[in-house]
């Protein structure tokens, strides 16, 4: 599914760090148009391939002249790294910003043909833990920058996917293409400019906002300072009654949706925030991967309340009975529909790469955007009732707690193991 939204255009002028558009004699056929797009690892390939399919677009139409730039953790796919090497062989700049390791066979296959040289136009690196800080983390942002691809400049693409074969035929996903917007391109190339560096900046922590567009760049110390954990401000800031017209559920309560690839110990207090929800009166509904949340959340998102339970389905489902997850969840979206910020007719969502872990919330490079907006908050709300429709099972009974599985995952999860 691929949803064309109008997304805002901004005029401001462009930091240094963007690279500059290449100027064309003649205006290309091709242009990229702004758009959310959700694959489908339950459809056909290319319901499976749709993310993958619009980088690949937009790589094949850049120019000669123009600048790719890639930040992913994982990279295995053989046509993304052919595409990718067809573009540095015709003349554009190609950057590759990679966590993985160790180092899949298309990530060395991009590096033998471009080199790791950062003071070239061309490079393929990789960072010490994450990529600006010396205690434990990753690189786990997700984002394509293209200074042109056919007649579209200052494209970018956000993503909770990797180009990496388990979030195409494993895994949903969703990736938000924002077309000629200087501000957020600009904002994105100086993160990727300052990762490239690979150097400590642990409170780094800042955010760029453009018409409804809000990125939040990590990492950050927190401290005891719980409101800069952007996921947990953001469900805060909820009000469960009293919705507007035509907002809400039925009897016009704040609706609140999740989706989370890994949820661990260290991030308990966003359960309990949506377990308080629920008894303030919202609608709370939960997409996770039971194989991947802590029998601590768990127990916890399933304490009852005087509204009931919070509904919590698990998207972590061996559909072939082959002893593996083959399908999972990896969104890492909040969805609110209600009262927000004191505001009655509130549609927004919040989505990018983080999980709710420690790291992911405080050390690793990662992204997380905003987008005030119906059209998308309609888009995924749509998305996560046709996921927990056919492919979950409603979670009813809480787990036993398991200390030991618990840190044990807390440990795969905060080294993003696992397939993220």
């Amino acid at each position: 599914m691929t949803l064309a939204l109008a997304l805002p255009l901004s005029s401001a002028a462009t930091p240094a760090t963007a690279a500059k558009v290449v100027p064309q004699v003649s205006t290309p056929a091709f242009k990229i148009k702004p758009a959310l797009t959700f694959n489908d690892p339950t459809g056909s390939k290319a319901a499976r391939m749709r993310i993958v399919t619009e980088v690949i677009k937009a790589v094949d139409n850049a120019p000669k002249g123009s600048t790719i730039r890639v930040a992913n953790y994982l990279f295995d796919l053989p046509d993304p790294a052919k595409r990718l090497i067809e573009a540095y062989r015709r003349g554009v700049h190609v950057q590759l910003l990679i966590d993985d390791s160790p180092m899949s066979r298309q990530t060395l296959r991009v590096r033998r043909e471009i080199g790791t040289n950062k003071k070239k136009q061309s490079f393929v690196t990789r960072c010490t833990n994450g990529c600006m800080s010396s205690q434990p983390g990753v690189m786990h942002a997700k984002f394509y920058l293209f200074s042109q691809s056919g007649a579209s400049t200052w494209v970018s693409m956000i993503s909770s996917a990797n180009l990496y074969t388990g979030n195409s035929s494993t895994s949903w996903n969703n990736q938000h293409t924002i077309v000629g917007d200087k501000v957020i391109y600009a904002s994105l190339s100086r993160y990727f400019d300052d990762m490239v560096k690979d150097k400590d900046q642990p409170n780094y922590y800042r955010t760029t906002t453009s018409g409804n567009t809000t990125l939040f760049f990590y990492p950050q110390v927190a401290g005891a300072n719980s409101n800069k954990i952007v996921p947990l401000a953001a469900l805060r800031a909820v009000k469960c009654k009293g919705a507007a017209k035509g907002y809400g559920d039925a009897d016009r309560r704040t609706i609140v949706r999740v989706e989370q690839w890994g949820w661990s110990v260290k991030r308990l207090d966003i359960a309990k925030q949506l377990v308080k929800l629920k008894g303030q009166g919202c609608n709370v509904q939960v997409i996770l991967n039971n194989f991947k949340t802590g029998t601590s959340i768990r127990r916890e998102l399933l304490h009852n309340t005087k509204y009931g339970k919070v509904k919590v389905y698990n998207a972590g489902i061996d559909t072939n009975h082959n002893g593996k997850h083959d399908k999972y969840m990896h969104h890492k979206a909040i969805m609110i529909n209600g009262v927000w910020r004191g505001d009655k007719s509130s549609k927004l969502v919040y989505t990018g790469s983080a999980n709710f872990t420690g790291l992911a919330t405080l050390t690793n490079n990662e992204l997380i955007m905003r987008v005030i907006s119906s059209a998308t908050y309609n888009a995924y709300a749509a998305n996560f009732i046709y996921i927990r429709k056919d492919w979950t099972k409603r979670v009813r009974t809480a787990p036993s707690l398991n200390v030991v599985a618990d840190r044990k995952l807390e440990a795969e999860l905060e080294s993003e193991e696992g397939g993220d």
